[in-house]
């Protein structure tokens, strides 16, 4: 007996379980106002589960995460160039919650975007939603600052476009107008590396503008993607 009651006592503290993170996700989107009973509670009375419960490897975080998930690797402050294995702070993603903040298709995505002028004048398009633009534009009057940094930043890999993450059936931060790849050409990807070690060219400056402003940046992944920036202010605090 004493074991059934130790047992739906478990299943009590999960369906309550909002946490330190949770509240970090209230803190930093307008479209979350609140967790209760163990779920996201959307500005527009939407319900996302938080935390299923389940123990997960590298494979199933990265394919089947769950909110609380997302919150499983640490971003680190400092400017570092080799992560431990498979530590990917921000890679793991749960698909629900990003298309409850920017637009559950490429449509509804398509109907909250705005342009700005990237630093060498041209437009790129990105979200206005959650302050995506506005944070961006920061991040742009800023790295004019620094004319010499231009060559790392222009031309841009690209900005908003609904597609998978290349190799996968995940959404890319693309596809939801809260991600940019700056200049290939001074860029590491990990698919690209063919199992070389990461070397990164991207100057700090660069690397903490971003996440002054919100971002984080690909290159303090261990599958590595150091063109790659996405507002996920939850994480780069």
């Amino acid at each position: 007996m004493n074991k059934v009651i130790i047992f739906f006592a478990l299943i009590g503290l999960l369906s309550a379980k909002c946490d330190v993170n949770a509240q970090k996700l209230v803190n930093s989107y307008n479209a979350v106002v609140g967790c209760k009973d163990n779920h996201i509670i959307m500005k527009n009375g939407q319900k996302l589960l938080y935390d299923d419960g389940k123990a997960k490897g590298f494979k199933e975080l990265l394919n089947h995460a769950d909110i609380e998930d997302m919150f499983k690797y640490k971003y680190p402050k400092n400017f570092v160039w080799q992560m431990p294995k498979n530590y990917d702070p921000g890679r793991i993603r749960n698909e629900k919650f990003f298309r409850a903040i920017y637009g559950n298709s490429a449509k509804e995505v398509r109907a909250n975007l705005t342009k700005i002028r990237w630093v060498d004048g041209s437009l790129i398009t990105v979200t206005k939603k959650e302050g995506v633009a506005r944070a961006l534009q920061e991040v742009v009057n800023e790295l004019r600052q620094y004319p010499q940094l231009k060559k790392f930043l222009s031309p841009i890999g690209g900005t908003f476009k609904w597609r998978y993450i290349a190799g996968t059936k995940r959404l890319s931060v693309h596809s939801f107008g809260a991600a940019i790849d700056i200049n290939v050409k001074y860029s590491a990807y990990w698919r690209w590396s063919k199992g070389k070690p990461f070397r990164n060219k991207i100057p700090k400056t660069v690397v903490q503008t971003f996440e002054k402003h919100g971002f984080i940046w690909g290159g303090k992944w261990n599958h590595f993607d150091s063109m790659h920036f996405e507002y996920r202010p939850e994480i780069s605090d």
